[in-house]
């Protein structure tokens, strides 16, 4: 009686960044059913993922569009980061008002 393996591959967290903001930089945007269906992951690895990418200050999400973040954005947003705060943004080089939960969806 044998015992039948299968190889799991194990994906690092950075590995599905990696893929998923390079389909972002590469579509010039695009929704989360977009992300699962072209990357082949879950919604919740999705999420994750677009989570991490949003706290690095690398994307954010315009017209329920995950965009990448410019270098100028990304360098003031790191800058900034105890300043946005109270709902307070920086989308597309805008500094705009949203109360918590507000403009995400």
């Amino acid at each position: 009686m044998g015992v039948k393996t299968q190889h799991v591959r194990i994906v690092r967290d950075e590995d599905i960044d990696w893929s998923v903001y390079h389909v972002i930089t590469g579509e010039k945007g695009c929704t989360e059913e977009n992300l699962m269906e072209w990357t082949g992951y879950d919604p919740e690895c999705i999420r994750r993922s677009l989570e991490r990418l949003e706290r690095y200050h690398l994307i954010n999400i315009r017209d329920n569009r995950w965009c990448a973040c410019g270098i100028e954005e990304m360098l003031i947003k790191n800058r900034l980061q105890g300043c946005l705060s109270d709902g307070l943004e920086l989308s597309g080089g805008i500094v705009r008002y949203r109360p918590s939960g507000e403009g995400k969806q």
